[in-house]
């Protein structure tokens, strides 16, 4: 599933934006959130650590993990997460699932990839008995709550992001190979985003976002603007 996510993903959105809507995939939108009542200011609402994983894409076509853009992003988007919620005027709660005891922690990071996975499918094939957005991780998502805490938070936000960078020699060949009229797939990143319900564990909110061309998440410029366009239609 996470493997499938970063060439789906990708390379499906991108056609998808060339199709447009008269194109082969065109179909009825699929609804990707509930409507909630916002909540008030200062409720806390939980920043899971995103998941971010990067690799050099070579002039082979090979992709290499790269674990130090991986942790370079995940620290950018991370921060660029909090002081989004921040400036919304809620209180952030900042947790990294990988570092509970309790195993349910580090399976509602799976579960909401997995679930996720099928809330991407169902939004591009419309799948005919799926016509509402319900989706949730269960009632064990309320375990997400670090313990002590004095204010249970209302929501966690979760984001996920794969993808890949075309190293300079893929970028050299592709320049060689356009003039030759041949296309040659370059690198790219696929970021998307779940808000889930802590009480119930229902999944109110899914955004999924192709970074821009130029928008390097690497950085804390380029992991800002991409968190804010990812963000825009967050119903917080």
């Amino acid at each position: 599933m996470k493997k499938l996510f970063v060439t789906t993903a990708v390379s499906v959105a991108l056609c998808l934006g060339a199709v447009g809507a008269t194109g082969a995939y065109a179909q009825e939108a699929v609804p990707t959130y509930v409507k909630i009542d916002k909540p008030a200011k200062g409720t806390p609402i939980m920043v899971v650590l995103p998941t971010v994983s990067l690799n050099l894409l070579t002039a082979a076509g090979t992709q290499e993990p790269k674990e130090d853009w991986s942790k370079s992003a995940q620290t950018f988007l991370n921060t660029s997460m909090t002081e989004s919620m921040s400036k919304l005027d809620y209180k952030t709660v900042g947790v990294d699932l990988n570092t509970y005891e309790d195993p349910t922690a580090l399976q509602m990071l799976k579960l909401n990839a997995a679930v996720t996975d099928s809330v991407f499918y169902n939004s591009i094939w419309k799948l005919p008995t799926k016509t509402t957005f319900d989706y949730t991780l269960g009632e064990d998502a309320a375990k997400l709550v670090p313990a002590g805490s004095d204010t249970v938070p209302a929501y966690a936000l979760f984001v996920e992001c794969k993808g890949s960078y075309s190293s300079s020699g893929r970028a050299a060949a592709m320049i060689f190979m356009a003039a030759m009229g041949v296309g040659m797939p370059m690198g790219g990143q696929a970021m998307r985003a779940t808000l889930v319900d802590l009480k119930t564990g229902q999944i109110v909110w899914y955004q999924l976002m192709i970074v821009p061309a130029g928008t390097d998440i690497r950085t804390a410029e380029g992991a800002s603007e991409a968190v804010h366009s990812l963000f825009k239609q967050l119903p917080l």
